[in-house]
């Protein structure tokens, strides 16, 4: 049996020989910014006995401070989980297609929620329609699970502890910034359909957050945008060795907490996952990001 923990990637060969492990839960986790359209793709054609499961949609939900697409708390978690057939003892493989974070940020809310038994697919969607493997429309009806939350704290940053980084210069604490170049260089902000870009010489954007959008990045963040570590002519992964040269080129040590952030969570679970890929240990989402970021003005913005 295939260890998920010591295995995070797996190939399109592996899943097409084990579909149907009776303990395999295959998420269909694609979605898109208009919030609406990936149940539809899903219902166009998806690997056989794979759910779907959305992260805007069905994983995410607006704390009390009116922050958006936050990480579901774990009792509405447990609920998901329970209802899609995932359990305590199911091992969990996600895709997603093209650069899209669905399967990362699902890979990361398993793996801070306690269960260790989940990969991605390497390719995703995109290489199993292009190997023509099965596809089907018939959709599962799982079974209801048992699943049980047990939260690991080390893989979520919040704005308290990037705060103490920066105030005591902590060179053992790294941040990552995984948006677009434009969105790091306080040029646009980060919608759901892409990047919104300010008028100019505004310093913030109203997009229907809590208040209006600063722009910008967190002082001393690097940028190192979330699809760098894909292959963009078939969307898998680089080597894991690319990856670490390409993160120690950055500045990144393997012995540092590295925290990663985006606009809301999810591109930064991409370059997480990628980082996970490349050996470093000590990782952690800032879940609120800049959706708690640029809109708390007392928080420092470059």
């Amino acid at each position: 049996m295939l260890d998920f923990e010591q295995n995070p990637l797996v190939e399109t060969d592996w899943l097409a020989s084990h579909l149907n492990d009776p303990d395999l839960r295959i998420v269909d986790a694609r979605w898109r910014g208009d919030g609406t359209s990936s149940r539809e793709l899903y219902k166009a054609g998806h690997i056989p006995e794979a759910i779907h499961l959305d992260w805007e949609l069905d994983l995410s939900y607006v704390d009390q401070k009116g922050l958006r697409y936050m990480l579901l708390p774990p009792q509405r978690f447990e609920e998901v989980m329970s209802a899609a057939g995932i359990g305590n003892d199911s091992r969990v493989v996600a895709y997603a297609d093209y650069d899209y974070s669905g399967a990362t940020r699902l890979w990361w809310a398993l793996r801070y929620y306690g269960h260790r038994q989940v990969t991605v697919l390497n390719g995703g969607w995109n290489k199993w329609v292009c190997e023509k493997r099965p596809v089907t429309k018939a959709i599962p009806q799982p079974s209801p699970a048992s699943f049980s939350c047990i939260p690991r704290a080390n893989w979520l940053a919040t704005h308290q502890e990037i705060i103490e980084a920066l105030q005591k210069q902590d060179t053992g604490v790294r941040l990552v910034d995984t948006r677009p170049p434009e969105q790091f260089a306080g040029k646009a902000v980060w919608t759901p359909p892409g990047s919104h870009y300010l008028p100019p010489d505004a310093e913030s954007v109203d997009i229907g957050a809590r208040v209006p959008m600063r722009a910008g990045h967190i002082p001393s963040a690097i940028n190192l945008t979330s699809s760098y570590n894909l292959n963009l002519e078939d969307w898998t992964y680089l080597p894991a060795d690319v990856i670490r040269v390409r993160a120690e080129a950055a500045g990144l040590k393997p012995d540092q907490r590295v925290i990663t952030y985006c606009g809301v969570g999810i591109s930064a679970s991409l370059g997480l996952f990628s980082l996970h890929l490349a050996g470093y240990k000590d990782l952690a989402l800032y879940d609120a990001s800049w959706e708690e970021w640029g809109t708390e003005l007392h928080l420092p913005v470059e």
